[in-house]
């Protein structure tokens, strides 16, 4: 039960955020499972900001829709977040927040550059990472600024 709880409590930092009122939401207008989900903050939920209390009873909702296999992968996740050190996970939440803040189709080709990623073979992806772990400040610096102002206009996948 208590996993359930820690793991919703991850699913829900990266979640988006819901427009609650400024009232909240009531812990009684939960369903019986996201009640069962959330049990570890029923004595503290009136308590929580309006915003979290939207944002946990989301993801209560996508616990309970998840397969056993996706729990399971979800608890992975959250373990190996929570195994990282505490200035790693603020540099996730920053890119994060820097991520949420881009236009639409912004976030797509960052997601579209990542899966084009995560197809490579392991041996490209080393290479790519040893070469940008050997290039200088102002190398990685003109990279990235050459891979934004220039809109991938072909694919290679």
């Amino acid at each position: 039960m208590r996993a359930r709880t820690i793991l919703a409590i991850a699913l829900l930092m990266f979640a988006g955020l819901a427009v609650a009122d400024e009232e909240g939401v009531a812990w009684e207008s939960l369903s019986e499972e996201q009640q069962r989900v959330l049990s570890g903050f029923s004595d503290d939920w009136d308590n929580l900001a309006p915003e979290r209390q939207a944002r946990l009873s989301m993801g209560a909702d996508r616990w309970a829709s998840m397969t056993p296999k996706q729990r399971t992968a979800a608890q992975e996740r959250f373990r190996k977040w929570n195994s990282l050190p505490p200035d790693r996970r603020e540099k996730i939440r920053d890119r994060y927040q820097v991520y949420r803040e881009m236009a639409p189709d912004e976030q797509k080709r960052v997601r579209d550059n990542f899966r084009r990623y995560q197809r490579m073979p392991l041996e490209r992806r080393q290479m790519l990472r040893d070469r940008y772990r050997d290039m200088s400040p102002e190398q990685r610096k003109r990279l990235r600024e050459r891979l934004t102002d220039r809109p991938r206009t072909t694919s290679r996948d």
